[in-house]
């Protein structure tokens, strides 16, 4: 057995659990325990075959594994990372500036947003030409851009009997690829055959000034107009404008729609709101998925091992079924958070109801340190870690004499001996 153990020990060693490692008063009651099942062991004898002993190994590490993420659960300060919710996401959404704790909020804060104006950037329309008309003879065009603090300066070349709608569609080209902060597009409407060239700045907000200007200065001498004229280019259809907005009351105003308030939150404003928006904080739902998942994983991974030792130990049905009635009894509570059992006994999650109950604190309910689903699973997997042999078939010899004294019917490694004891390196 221990020369089969320190073949599979090489890949455990190095990731000890977390919660396996243990004090030295820890360790007399790892004993206690020890001594106390042994009394009620009956002698066997047992074929240690090499799928035995790897079967018992698997079902060990697999509850050593899961007993760590168990503790894990109880421990308040993981499920406590703060998430703030968004009652209309869709409006305005929120996160925290940097990881917080719920506590480091006061008891019932709410903020409650309301948005009466998006910030914009400046937008242009051109004037409506027919789009088969050629509006520009033939030659090179010279024109400016101007914005607050820059100017660009762009020459454009107009071909011999070149329609409005062709021209405008390689001008927007020019000048999105350009890369200037300038977006162009061509209104088109086909019904009527005319169209015009629309331009937005990228830059939302007002920053004291128009957000950019047009203006033309080359054209060829047979050209009435330059070619910002004739398109219309320097019509300001509407000015840039700043978000107003408030939190709790209190009015403020951004050039952008993306905002940070009091260091704690950044706020994206997506649509003006018809009510209050309520920005809350939450018990962090990615967290508290995390952990869940690896839960998860953690329980079918035990469930899988007790699966594959099954084929040939009837023995393993036990924690099969022991597993089994743990979580259905605490099947509500369980699936009330998002967690679920198949026909095969394994565990699945479900993303959205585990977003609500993260929000709604019903997760803190079952994953807390006094939870009675935790705790009874912890007392079971410490009973199977104790005495994995229990589920490896073998021959029963007899069984102890319950009314002789229990010093005459205990031996602290008894239980030790079979399961291979692993505490030398977990404790």
């Amino acid at each position: 057995m221990l020369n089969v153990y320190n073949y599979y020990l090489q890949d455990y060693v190095s990731r000890t659990p977390r919660y396996s490692t243990h004090k030295r008063r820890e360790l007399r009651d790892i004993y206690k325990n020890i001594v106390k099942m042994s009394a009620s062991e009956p002698l066997y004898k047992i074929d240690l075959s090499e799928s035995k002993q790897a079967c018992a190994l698997s079902i060990k590490e697999s509850a050593l594994c899961l007993k760590d993420v168990n503790r894990k659960l109880q421990d308040a300060p993981l499920l406590h990372t703060a998430g703030v919710h968004s009652s209309s996401p869709d409006a305005v959404q929120a996160s925290l500036l940097h990881r917080m704790r719920l506590t480091d909020f006061p008891d019932n804060s709410c903020y409650n947003i309301e948005v009466s104006c998006l910030a914009s950037g400046q937008h242009n329309f051109g004037v409506l030409l027919p789009s088969e008309k050629a509006p520009l003879p033939e030659g090179s065009y010279s024109f400016s851009v101007s914005f607050p603090q820059e100017q660009y300066s762009f020459r454009f070349n107009v071909a011999a009997d070149s329609s409005a709608f062709e021209l405008q569609s390689k001008l927007a080209d020019f000048i999105n690829k350009a890369g200037i902060g300038l977006n162009a597009q061509v209104a088109y409407n086909k019904e009527l055959g005319i169209n015009r060239l629309e331009l937005t700045a990228g830059q939302t907000g007002i920053y004291g000034k128009s957000s950019f200007t047009l203006k033309d200065t080359e054209k060829p001498e047979d050209a009435e107009a330059g070619l910002v004229e004739v398109f219309g280019l320097n019509q300001e259809s509407s000015p840039a404008q700043n978000a107003r907005y408030s939190v709790n009351g209190i009015p403020y105003e951004s050039p952008e729609n993306t905002v940070s308030y009091e260091d704690t939150l950044l706020l994206t404003f997506r649509s003006v709101t018809e009510q209050p928006v309520s920005i809350r904080p939450v018990p962090d739902c990615n967290a508290v998925y995390d952990a869940l998942e690896e839960f998860t994983i953690s329980y079918n991974r035990l469930i899988q091992a007790g699966k594959n030792a099954i084929q040939e130990n009837k023995s393993s049905a036990f924690l099969l079924q022991s597993l089994s009635h743990l979580v259905a009894s605490h099947y509500s509570a369980l699936s009330s958070i998002g967690i679920t059992a198949g026909e095969d006994g394994y565990l699945m999650l479900d993303p959205d109801k585990v977003g609500l109950a993260a929000v709604s604190g019903e997760a803190d309910s079952i994953l807390r340190s006094d939870s009675s689903f935790l705790k009874s699973l912890d007392t079971r997997l410490e009973s199977i870690i104790l005495n994995p042999m229990r589920f490896v078939d073998k021959k029963l010899v007899a069984y102890p004499d319950p009314a002789s004294p229990l010093s005459e019917r205990t031996s602290p490694y008894t239980t030790s001996i079979y399961s291979g004891m692993l505490f030398n390196n977990y404790c």
